[in-house]
């Protein structure tokens, strides 16, 4: 069950949310609690274990907490983290991560984060095990993010009651991002299967241009609407969630593209590996190093294959190159430095896209001509007939204009018709087509 499933959207959530908008305040953490957990159980096709796996996790997080802030052991945090570590890497090596624990990797890391900050003291930890366990378990931000930063989310958990308007405008985030998993980024991947389908050998070079654009988008919007969703969702319950995207298409440099790409976990890795390592304040050598070492980690987190460190190695090259000399000359141009972002980043999902190296070389012989004529000359004119509106929308979306336009109509009667009508429309696309994950739960 996931949150683009006809399941959850017509029988779990308003269950859930009827139980949980009728009961006392103080018992809600406990409805929230067991309500995560079964969505957890449920999202794992009945997998009981995953939900074990959570709750003793998130158990032992709890007392861990406790006993670093009485005992202030360095060791005792590094066994911590060391288990967390061991755990993480088990599920993700073991048969090829088939096995793995669907946002295992986000948990653990939020996990991580707080008992580092109870180490560092930047807070008393949290004494209420069902207030805890409601922060850790948090459905909306269970699978893919983003994750909160330890001190703003044991705010969180006291008890909220959410008003009129976070509803509203928690549900109108929750179409959004259904309307921009289903309706565009769903549609989209129908245009990158083409290439795979066909063979990438016998493509022409701007078919192959057009996948690549097609599942850049579709990966984007793909991610942005799950974020999207679990805002809504988190305000619908009273909880404000993190914006996880700043219009990352609209940067000038890959620098600042994975400052808005993903941003909670940009965060993490910028707040407990980059800055605990040194960060930039120890030189240009071992600013080198510090960065290479966060990619590094960066490129294992997606994924124990050798496409995800060479997607991290390249993306590592491409920020410290920009750190050395040509992040200086991005900044004096207004036009190439974001065409030469978006061009960059195009070439950095081909690893993501294509795992298999043999396939990703054709591929990328392809994007530039390299492999002889295509067995196929006209089929971009026949998949840009096709997908063409799709993808100008994808275009225009991936700008920040609609998000400025939308926060000034929000509140208007047209907002709501029209959210009314994507959603529809969304439901009747879930319920005639087959099963559609979102990309992201695999990492």
């Amino acid at each position: 069950m996931q949150f683009n499933s006809i399941e959850f959207l017509f029988c779990f959530l308003p269950l859930f949310l009827a139980v949980y908008l009728i009961i006392p305040a103080r018992l809600r953490n406990a409805v929230l609690i067991l309500g995560s957990l079964s969505f957890y159980v449920l999202s794992g096709n009945g997998n009981y274990w995953w939900a074990g796996i959570l709750a003793v996790s998130t158990a032992l997080t709890y007392f861990a907490g406790l006993s670093l802030a009485k005992s202030g052991r360095g060791k005792l945090l590094a066994l911590y983290l060391s288990l967390m570590g061991l755990l993480l890497a088990f599920f993700k090596l073991y048969a090829g991560g088939i096995y793995l624990p669907a946002g295992m990797s986000f948990y653990l890391f939020q996990m991580a984060a707080y008992l580092i900050d109870v180490y560092r003291l930047k807070f008393v930890p949290e004494r209420d095990l069902l207030a805890f366990g409601a922060q850790l378990t948090f459905f909306p931000k269970l699978l893919s993010g983003p994750m909160m930063d330890p001190r703003r989310l044991q705010l969180h958990c006291r008890y909220c009651t959410p008003t009129y308007e976070d509803f509203h405008d928690g549900l109108q985030e929750l179409i959004i991002g259904l309307s921009l998993k289903v309706l565009l980024a769903n549609r989209l991947g129908g245009l990158w299967a083409q290439p795979s389908l066909i063979g990438y050998e016998h493509i022409s070079t701007p078919a192959a241009w057009l996948g690549l654009m097609a599942f850049t988008m579709q990966l984007y919007f793909d991610f942005y609407g799950y974020s999207l969703m679990a805002m809504g969702l988190g305000r619908m319950l009273g909880y404000d969630l993190p914006r996880n995207f700043d219009d990352p298409y609209a940067a000038g440099s890959v620098s600042e593209f994975y400052r808005r790409w993903h941003v909670t976990l940009g965060a993490w890795f910028r707040e407990y590996l980059y800055i605990p390592l040194g960060g930039s304040r120890k030189g240009i050598k071992r600013t080198i190093l510090n960065l290479a070492v966060v990619w590094l980690f960066t490129g294992l987190w997606h994924g124990v294959g050798g496409n995800y460190l060479l997607w991290a190695g390249f993306l590592c090259l491409l920020i410290i190159n920009e750190r050395l000399w040509l992040g200086a000359l991005l900044k004096k141009t207004h036009v190439i430095c974001h065409v030469y972002t978006v061009f960059v980043i195009l070439l950095s999902w081909i690893p993501f896209a294509i795992g298999d190296w043999n396939r990703m070389t054709v591929f990328v012989g392809r994007l530039f001509g390299f492999c002889g004529q295509a067995a196929n000359p006209r089929d971009y004119a026949i998949w840009g007939n096709d997908y063409a509106l799709l993808l100008a929308v994808g275009v225009v979306l991936a700008t920040p204009f609609p998000r400025k336009l939308w926060e000034k109509i929000r509140r208007s009667t047209l907002a709501d018709v029209m959210l009314f009508v994507l959603f529809w429309a969304a439901v009747y696309l879930i319920a005639t087509a087959a099963q559609d994950p979102f990309l992201y739960f695999q990492y």
